[in-house]
């Protein structure tokens, strides 16, 4: 009992020291100024200047894209490519590890400015800077992406059940899809979490790649931090709310599923 509440009180502890800076930065985004101990000025208009913005909606509606869309083709990429290692050629696993770690060692503003380099003068599509964004993004997830999948599948034993389904009359593809992947939603849950909060986060490539051609909320906020810092508080608590939301509603839909597969 004294070892439950005290690892409690120890979680407790530790979740508000990481809280306390969103806190503190919401307080400063609801005050129109901060030069003592205690602020001045309680306002919203802050919040209501930039929810109201079209810019900023619009950016925010950028990153989202940006966001979904590499996770959608990296992971079903990665799906394909673990279906045949697992099922037809397990020796090759080594190497799709090694591949799948060499982002690791590519740091954000080498691999922008390589990719802009070698893209920039190729033809369409691959000179849009959109289309340069989203691949490019696709590399940086791709390790988190392998690794959460992979450990799915080795937990649930995904040889295992595809050879079960075989017995009772499947096919190879039929069981990895309809069988594996329902039972592994909750890693690529996870994954899709991971990958959407690196993205949310990332400014280096997004800068140097898209620019003013593709304007991100991680673009206005930079703008932002010259104008008001208020603004620019407002901001980064948006974009933290957003992040929760989508993790909720990921959470939200992997329980539902995982209900109605028991039910």
């Amino acid at each position: 009992m004294k070892k439950s509440r005290a690892s409690k009180g120890t979680i407790l502890i530790i979740s508000l020291y990481l809280v306390m800076p969103l806190l503190l930065t919401f307080l400063y985004s609801i005050f129109t100024e901060w030069n003592e101990v205690l602020p001045n000025g309680l306002t919203l208009k802050y919040y209501k200047e930039i929810l109201l913005d079209k810019y900023f909606l619009t950016s925010v509606l950028r990153t989202m894209l940006i966001s979904a869309i590499p996770f959608i083709l990296c992971t079903s990429v990665v799906l394909l490519a673990l279906y045949v290692i697992i099922v037809y050629h397990p020796g090759w696993d080594k190497y799709m590890q090694m591949l799948c770690n060499i982002p690791y060692a590519l740091q954000g503003i080498i691999l922008a400015i390589s990719v802009l380099s070698l893209y920039v003068g190729a033809p369409y599509p691959l000179s849009n800077r959109f289309v340069m964004v989203v691949l490019t993004y696709c590399i940086v997830i791709l390790p988190y992406i392998y690794r959460g999948l992979k450990n799915s599948l080795d937990t649930v034993n995904a040889k295992c059940l595809i050879e079960a389904a075989q017995m009772l009359g499947a096919n190879r593809f039929y069981a990895f899809f309809k069988v594996i992947v329902p039972n592994i939603l909750s890693g690529i849950s996870i994954v899709a979490m991971l990958s959407i909060s690196i993205v949310f986060g990332d400014f280096a490539i997004i800068n140097i790649i898209g620019g003013s051609y593709y304007q991100t909320a991680q673009m206005y906020l930079y703008k932002k931090l010259f104008s008001s810092g208020q603004a620019s508080s407002v901001i980064i608590v948006v974009m933290f709310g957003l992040t929760l939301i989508l993790s909720g509603i990921v959470n939200i839909l992997n329980k539902k599923k995982v209900r109605n597969r028991e039910d």
